[in-house]
């Protein structure tokens, strides 16, 4: 890594953050990931570096470096672009507000007094700038230069904070271009559900599967939620489609049961939108007597990050969805702000930790913690837990000494359509009655 390496700080440099940037392009083209890139330049440091000399300023960089580290995640990315700019990498972004937070903790983290060895206490800030992937550009270069502009407006506000990139009339057209089409999606029969299975912790076998949406455009191909799903928040038809997935979902859940017996319990997400509406209870009693799913089958998964004073309806809706015999599932737990609170006010059966902490086990103490206390938590209050995200045999091993109930993520399966699930589930039982076959003639 000789000549990848900021001297000074120990990080990246831009030749190795530019590389590694590309690497997180592709891979996000592959998995449909949302990422965000920060700029961060710091406020009047030429100043610094004039009047109290480089050791200072050298000392202030290496600061800087460790309060911006302790603001992100293992699996993120922090660099020294040059001098007093650094750059950063927030990957698996589940909601713009994870970012948001991230960007407005590093202002406070930066904005408290500087202590140096035998200086003076300096104050050194910073101005930020934020671009998202694939919202802003799809491409390394333009992605910073969106950053850039940013932190300039960040800079031109009067320093000291942040700024998220403005979209460009080019984007504003092309975002209503995908908005009027997905108006038109569901008709066309462009969205499709897939099936990703969750297995209990334990034996590993197939407990219940996560109904998840996928849109495939005819021409830019498959676009991934975290961009289309608020497209159609906006718009206000996450409504229609995502009852029209509940449907399909229930549908599918009911034919398979019918089949093969196993009782799956079915997830299927609800957006904030759909929770703030009223008639919310109703539309799920519909579904469930024309498809003839037992409602105990059905879990109906809230994001955590809705906050019970901003919903109204959201608690009434819960408890009669509760009513009808549903289960409600947390989603994403862990990266809301009122965990706790949440978790005793809310009527759920079972709490979903969040993938970014999962990912970082065996990588980051303080996010092993968290899976830990939340395990333990979610028991003391006779909550099941599913843990997301297990993509390797550490995980699982962790999850399972902890006393996790349930698993999902790509180590056992990775999302199916609806054919290559059934083909899973047939396996399933040509396996068992061979091993019960066999059991008989032994």
């Amino acid at each position: 890594a000789e000549g990848l390496l900021d001297a000074l700080t120990g990080l990246p440099n831009r030749l190795l953050f530019n590389d590694r940037l590309d690497t997180i392009i592709r891979e996000a083209n592959r998995t449909g990931e949302t990422f965000a890139v920060l700029f961060v330049d710091l406020d009047r440091f030429k100043f610094i570096n004039d009047t109290l000399g480089h050791a200072v300023g050298d000392q202030v960089l290496v600061a800087v470096t460790q309060r911006l580290r302790s603001s992100v995640r293992a699996s993120d990315t922090v660099a020294r672009y040059a001098g007093d700019e650094f750059t950063i990498v927030l990957r698996h972004i589940v909601k713009t507000d994870d970012v948001l937070r991230v960007a407005e903790k590093i202002v406070q983290l930066m904005d408290a007094p500087l202590h140096l060895d035998d200086g003076p206490e300096l104050q050194v800030t910073a101005s930020i700038g934020v671009s998202f992937f694939p919202e802003d550009a799809l491409d390394a270069e333009t992605l910073l230069k969106h950053a850039d502009e940013a932190m300039y407006a960040a800079k031109s506000a009067g320093r000291n904070n942040y700024r998220v990139y403005d979209v460009s009339p080019a984007q504003e057209q092309q975002n209503a271009a995908l908005k009027a089409r997905l108006r038109h999606a569901e008709g066309n029969g462009e969205l499709r559900v897939f099936y990703q299975p969750q297995v209990n912790a334990q034996t590993e076998d197939i407990v219940g599967m996560e109904a998840l949406l996928r849109w495939e455009h005819p021409e830019l191909g498959n676009i991934g939620p975290g961009f289309f799903i608020p497209l159609a928040e906006e718009t206000g038809l996450i409504v229609s489609i995502g009852e029209w997935v509940l449907r399909t979902a229930c549908k599918q859940a009911k034919e398979w049961d019918d089949r093969f017996g196993l009782r799956l319990r079915l997830g299927v997400n609800l957006s904030a939108v759909q929770l703030m509406q009223p008639d919310l209870p109703e539309i799920v009693g519909t579904v469930l007597e024309e498809t003839g799913l037992d409602p105990g089958l059905l879990e109906l998964e809230v994001t955590e990050s809705i906050s019970i004073k901003a919903a109204p309806n959201l608690m009434e809706n819960m408890q009669r969805l509760h009513k009808l015999g549903c289960h409600i599932a947390i989603d994403d737990f862990g990266t809301g702000a009122a965990s706790l609170d949440y978790l005793r006010k809310l009527p759920a059966d079972r709490i979903k930790i969040d993938q970014s902490f999962v990912r970082n086990i065996g990588v980051d103490p303080d996010d092993e913690a968290i899976v830990r206390a939340t395990i333990e938590m979610a028991h003391r209050l006779k909550r099941g837990v599913v843990a997301e995200g297990v993509e390797i045999e550490q995980h699982l091993q962790f999850l399972r000494a902890n006393h996790c109930d349930e698993l999902q993520g790509y180590l056992f399966c990775r999302p199916l359509p609806q054919a290559s699930f059934e083909r899973l589930l047939g396996e399933r039982e040509r396996l068992l009655s061979e091993q019960g076959l066999s059991a008989v003639m032994a």
